[in-house]
This record gives structure tokens, sequence and C-alpha cells, in this order.
């Protein structure tokens, strides 16, 4: 493989590097889309460094779906990705843990039904990009659960976990479409 395209790694040069993510992260199971973007694959030919980290194109969406917001608290959720597997078949591990507070039957249904759906997350950092947690056939699965607090302290309402597999972190350029509010 030519790495030609590879260039240094300088420090910040002033530039802000603000930690953690925003209090909302969007979510849609995999079945909603019509197509699912895609970075393209590391190339000797590409214009310049960094293209392969990027999904610049966009999602499609089935009619009538698209991304689920919900909502975070604020200073609660990290993003991990960590190297899993041996030499000549290693990948990434991602992880998202956030508290999303309360238990509202809106939230406490959702969150009862994505444990059985794999999907696409996109993470929000606080510059205004948005990680890409999950992939066509190596989708995020979330696993939430409840806690209700004690009434001298505590948080009553849903840790959310994300898991899934990649092949590398991407971050989302393309547009974001929103489900659309239901018609009553």
């Amino acid at each position: 493989m030519d790495l030609s395209k590879l260039q240094d790694l300088l420090g910040l040069e002033g530039e802000d590097n603000t930690p953690g993510l925003l209090g909302y992260v969007l979510f849609a199971p995999e079945s909603w889309f019509a197509t699912i973007a895609k970075a393209p694959k590391y190339s000797d030919a590409q214009a310049s460094a960094g293209l392969s980290a990027v999904i610049a194109t966009d999602h499609t969406f089935k009619v009538g779906k698209g991304f689920l917001k919900i909502y975070i608290t604020l200073d609660s959720n990290e993003l991990k990705a960590e190297i899993v597997g041996e030499r000549d078949g290693r990948g990434l591990k991602v992880s998202f843990e956030g508290f999303h507070p309360g238990n509202k039957p809106e939230s406490l249904e959702m969150l009862n039904l994505v444990k059985n759906i794999g999907g696409i997350m996109l993470v929000p950092d606080p510059d205004g990009g948005f990680f890409q947690v999950g992939a066509e056939g190596l989708p995020v699965e979330l696993t939430p659960s409840f806690g209700s607090g004690r009434l001298s302290s505590g948080r009553r309402g849903t840790t959310v976990k994300g898991e899934c597999y990649a092949t590398g972190l991407k971050l989302y350029q393309g547009d974001i479409t929103m489900k659309p509010a239901p018609v009553v």
C-alpha cells in the first residue's frame, strides 16, 4: 500500500480542542435507510490527506424516515474507539455511553425497542462535527439500562450504551435528515 498521502501530525497550533460531546445523539434503525453512505477507501490517488476518514455524501432514507434525536445529559456522555483483533486482522470496537433522564413513556418505549435493532448513530462534538457510529453491515447496537435513583441522591433515567465494530473511525459530513413529526 502506498502511504504517500499521509502527512505530519502537527500540534494544535493555537486552535481549540474542546473535549467532550454535545447533549444529544441522532439514531436511525438500519432498516430505515435507502442508502447508507460510506467514506472512500484510502488510495494513493486521493487528492489530499484525510479523505478516507470522511463520509461526505448524504445518507438517504425511505419515505417518512430519518434520524431520531435522543437527549443526553450534558457531560454524561463519552465516545471511545479501541483497537481489537490480532496482527493481520485488526479493527476497532467503538463504544458510546450517555445518560437520558426521566421515565417518560415515550422514552421507555423507544429504549425498550432499540435494544433489538441495529442502526446508525451520529454523535456531535463541540466543534460542530459528527462522528458516525455504525455502518452498513456493522450497525451500532444500543443496550440501555434503567436506574430509579434514590430519594437521597442519584439520577432517574436510562444509561444509553452503544457498541459496534468498525474498520475505522469516521466523520459524517453529509446532510442530516430528521424523521418528520407525526401528523395528528
